[in-house]
């Protein structure tokens, strides 16, 4: 399906009290119609981006969200946004907002869990060590052991682009809550994932490819 910018404005404009919106497999719009969209509806509860084609306009959507208080926000994703996102304006964005989801690496996707313990569904677009992260750091992995041990709200789990293999058994604290987890972009083979798998006792939706 096919939405311009200008239909995103339209919707934004024409409807203040707007809290959903969930784009699945469409083109014809770009970051420009999702600022838009973030900054006037200051009710959005719901921003999620499926599987669509975003062009990039080389601005920032999650700068966009207006205020420094809490926000509505419950759910928030765009891994398929291929831009770079201003990490600062997300970790702000999460830390005043109940729930949250390319460019963000282990130690930042760390620094996210941290601040927001009540996490239920987490997309992340990257779970990869970042360039300036030795790669044998036993005293890193038990901190994202922990943060995600923090974390034991999340029932849903996605995302797992560029995943290193080695940090995939830090999900296994959460395994016992969760009952979705999408691998489908994840570069894992069926032993690597055996270990975490049979974990998850609750499990109602799994995504591989």
């Amino acid at each position: 399906m096919s939405v311009t910018d200008d239909d995103l404005a339209v919707v934004a404009h024409s409807f203040p009290n707007f809290k959903e919106l969930v784009l699945v497999c469409c083109d014809g719009f770009g970051t420009s119609g999702l600022v838009v969209v973030v900054s006037e509806c200051s009710y959005l509860r719901v921003l999620e981006l499926i599987e669509d084609e975003v062009t990039d306009d080389e601005v920032d959507c999650i700068s966009c969200f207006p205020g420094d208080g809490v926000t509505n926000l419950e759910s928030l994703a765009f891994d398929c946004v291929e831009s770079a996102i201003n990490f600062e304006s997300l970790e702000k964005l999460v830390a005043r907002s109940p729930r949250l989801n390319r460019h963000v690496s282990i130690s930042q996707l760390y620094r996210l869990l941290i601040r927001a313990p009540r996490l239920t569904h987490l997309g992340t677009g990257s779970f990869s060590p970042s360039e300036e992260q030795p790669q044998n750091d036993n005293s890193r992995e038990s901190d994202y052991l922990s943060a995600f041990a923090a974390c034991r709200s999340i029932v849903c789990l996605s995302g797992f682009r560029e995943i290193a293999p080695e940090y995939l058994p830090a999900i296994v604290p959460i395994c016992a809550t969760l009952t979705s987890l999408n691998l489908s972009y994840a570069n894992v083979d069926a032993e690597q994932l055996k270990p975490v798998i049979r974990l998850c006792h609750k499990l109602q939706v799994f995504w591989v490819e």
